[in-house]
């Protein structure tokens, strides 16, 4: 199918400098380029610093919020972005329409983000790291266009070069003085890019959307972090990752050494339809999924915090879940991942019975709807459920390069009281038990379940666990991916690497990240409102293998 919108590469910009290269306008950044916008292959570049008072002026007016004049802070102070550029793929695509799949369409509509950090970089790293992805995004083309509806109304992903978002910025302030190398949302440029207000990014008939944002970073230390977000519809945590490899790979001069896959027609539906198996999944709108009461009853901020986990206390919960054989698989002992998961989960319901146990006092009085949703959810004998993902390449078959999404939610049921008094063992074994499900042909029932909702647009299927703030735990571990690996200038690795993503206030969270102390060392990034937080915090069992 033809886009909405037909591209138009010898059509000539309304405004161009004297070089011959258009300027992007702010009504055009507000637009969020597509293919209605002619731009150059390459780098096409807004140089903040050089543009008159007139067009900063009305860059502040136009829909920015006043970003240039106060911004994103960090330790206070203001965040100062110099340039923002369009990167397209060197050599050009053809363009064209990449049909999302039905994996695709029941993941969240947000970003994955993520961020690295550099100390004692070369000097010519950010324009070293521009034109470095302009070579990868010939391979990783998918990054460089445009999430957009089609005009019968499905949104699939236009390949038109539209080019990946790259933002140039500096802080004055070290590293040191901003608390260190840690997960920092507010250099993640995605309030600098302005493509929405999130946590969901859904494009409509006039706007399409950007799937490729990047920020650097530049300390006054001289340090640099390398914040890095993809849309999720179109890559999961392992194909932004594998990206990710690659770019840096592209950086050092080296051949990639995965090609990415983009035959997303290996995850059709099958005829007949059979989504039988399929369960912690539904079609209700996302504010649906919870009880007027229960969202009621969360009134606290969420917060991100993050955990350090040693390769010892992780070896520890570990022996601990294998005190006796796990059920099903006795001779597959419980996984780290199983354990850790098991051990959060408890301490997670432990935090919520606490908070919803614990005495009123005057900041927080009696009222008729405290009382109805302790009334529905008695302490103790209400349904948790923990969802953990599942990686399904191997079990579908797929190249190690498939590039999209191939993840599900596994989901272990149990009452809030058999999971807070009980062991490590038994919540495992809930967690093995579901997993354990999650089989080749359970993501083909998925596939077949997408499609029976008749979903054409995103957000419309979804995992339940998008909403968990009531009852339920999701958990996600990105240990095993190469996030250390990743080098743009010779051996200079990173100091710290992990997910960027801002506090999300409908999800208890865990995502599992592996830690600077080297194999077996891991950082948990956990997502509580602030209640729940500050109790697990004060919880002796979870402190004593958390630092």
């Amino acid at each position: 199918m033809r886009s909405p919108r037909a591209r138009n590469p010898k059509a000539k910009s309304e405004h161009e400098s004297p070089n011959g290269i258009p300027q992007v306008w702010p009504a055009q950044i507000r637009a969020r380029p597509g293919p209605g916008l002619w731009l150059p292959h390459g780098l096409v570049t807004i140089a903040i610093s050089e543009l008159a008072s007139e067009f900063i002026s009305s860059y502040d007016m136009a829909g920015m919020n006043g970003v240039l004049s106060r911004g994103p802070t960090v330790a206070g102070v203001r965040v100062k972005p110099s340039k923002i550029s369009l990167v397209k793929p060197m050599t050009p695509t053809e363009d064209h329409w990449l049909n999302l799949s039905n994996l695709d369409r029941v993941v969240n509509p947000t970003f994955s983000s993520i961020i690295h950090f550099f100390e004692n970089p070369p000097a010519d790293m950010m324009e070293h790291m521009r034109s470095s992805l302009s070579q990868v995004l010939v391979d990783f083309y998918p990054l460089a266009g445009r999430l957009e509806v089609r005009m019968d109304g499905v949104v699939d992903l236009h390949c038109n070069d539209g080019g990946a978002i790259f933002i140039e910025a500096a802080v004055d302030v070290t590293l040191a003085g901003a608390g260190g190398a840690q997960p920092m949302w507010s250099i993640s440029g995605m309030d600098i890019a302005k493509i929405g207000p999130g946590p969901l990014y859904v494009p409509d008939q006039e706007q399409p959307m950007p799937v490729l944002i990047v920020m650097v970073t530049e300390f006054k230390c001289g340090a640099i972090a390398v914040a890095t977000n993809w849309h999720h519809t179109v890559a999961d945590g392992f194909s932004g990752t594998h990206f990710m490899k690659s770019w840096a790979e592209v950086a050092q001069g080296l051949e990639i050494s995965i090609r990415p896959d983009h035959n997303r027609a290996q995850l059709k539906p099958r005829s007949p339809l059979n989504p039988t198996l399929v369960n912690g999944y539904t079609a209700k709108p996302l504010m649906d999924l919870p009880s007027p009461t229960a969202k009621r009853a969360v009134r606290q901020p969420a917060l991100l915090n993050a955990f350090h986990l040693a390769r010892e206390a992780a070896t520890e919960l570990k022996t601990r879940a294998n005190v006796q054989p796990p059920p099903f698989t006795p001779g597959r002992s419980f996984t780290t991942a199983e354990s850790i998961s098991a051990h959060l989960w408890i301490q997670m319901t432990k935090a919520r019975m606490a908070n919803a146990d614990s005495p009123r006092t005057a900041d927080s009085p009696r009222t008729v709807e405290s009382d109805h949703y302790r009334l529905e959810h008695p302490v103790g004998h209400a349904t948790t459920r923990f969802f953990i993902f599942v990686d399904g390449r191997k079990k579908l078959g797929l190249k190690p390069g498939y590039f999209g999404n191939v993840v599900c939610s596994a989901c272990a049921m149990a009452t809030e009281e058999e999971i807070a008094h009980g062991s490590i063992h038994l919540a495992a074994s809930h967690i093995r038990t579901a997993t354990r499900n999650i089989t080749g042909e359970y993501f083909r029932s998925l596939i077949d379940w997408v499609e029976e909702q008749g979903v054409c647009g995103l957000a419309a299927a979804k995992s339940e666990h998008v909403n968990s703030m009531g009852h339920d735990v999701a958990a996600t571990f990105w240990t095993f991916f190469p996030l250390y690996e990743i080098k743009f200038a010779g051996e200079n690795k990173p100091v710290f690497a992990a997910r960027n993503s801002p506090p999300r206030p409908l999800i208890d969270g865990i995502a599992m990240m592996p830690g600077t102390d080297g194999p077996g060392s891991m950082v948990a990034l956990l997502n509580l409102h602030s209640d729940r937080m500050s109790k697990l915090q004060r919880q002796l069992s979870f402190m004593t293998v958390f630092q």
